[in-house]
């Protein structure tokens, strides 16, 4: 969901799979007005069927989206409803978020175990900037939690500004800083996290009342 600027309106991007071989059940790209009654609309991009399951990142009218598959970055313009593919460098196992009012990348080095966060210094121009270098205590988090899930790591920017990373390892789930120092730990059996950021407000637009079966305080209805 997303609010394209030029009208107000707070619109969908879908994505349909194709269901055979005819053209017209070919698989796409669409936007749906929510609150318009319209049927979604078809702007083609067959190719963001790899999207799909990849949060993206909001940013200067833009939803961002890393491809592990051919190591890309993928842009959609909410003004113009167009998907672009700026020529940055990525890597896999990449994570896009915003820190300080810029795009930023974090990429993890396997065999090192580092961690590397750059930063988009002029973002028309796609000029990066490596702003962290983070050497992981592998070994004595190892030692201590068990096996080192390899593709369990994701940065989050704290409410302070500060950067804090999400490791797993075997049952837990740590939290250390940009020092490598262990902040917090929590141990589950099948812990997992998702890559999706949550907001704890949303603004209560006019057509929510307007929706079928509206409640306050119901259950969300995304």
């Amino acid at each position: 969901m997303y609010s394209h600027s030029p009208t107000g309106e707070y619109r969908l991007l879908l994505y349909k799979f194709p269901t055979g071989p005819a053209p017209d059940a070919q698989g796409g790209s669409y936007v749906l007005v929510l609150g318009s009654g319209q049927p979604p609309r078809c702007i083609g991009y067959p190719d963001a069927r790899e999207l799909v399951f990849s949060p993206s990142v909001l940013f200067r009218g833009g939803l961002h989206w890393h491809k592990e598959q051919n190591e890309r970055m993928v842009v959609f313009d909410t003004t113009t409803e167009l998907f672009r593919h700026p020529v940055v460098f990525v890597s896999r196992c990449t994570n896009l978020f915003e820190m300080d009012g810029m795009l930023c990348v974090s990429s993890f080095n396997y065999a090192a175990a580092t961690i590397d966060i750059w930063m988009a210094q002029d973002y028309k121009s796609e000029v990066w900037s490596n702003k962290y270098h983070v050497e992981l205590p592998v070994a004595e988090l190892t030692t201590r939690f068990g096996g080192f899930n390899t593709h369990g790591f994701w940065v989050v920017a704290s409410s302070d500004g500060h950067l804090l990373m999400l490791l797993k390892f075997s049952d837990w789930l740590l939290q250390v800083d940009m020092d490598g120092k262990l902040v917090a730990s929590f141990h589950c059996k099948g812990l997992a996290y998702t890559r999706f950021w949550l907001k704890q407000t949303l603004v209560s637009h006019t057509f929510f009342p307007a929706l079928e079966r509206y409640v306050v305080n119901a259950k969300p209805f995304i």
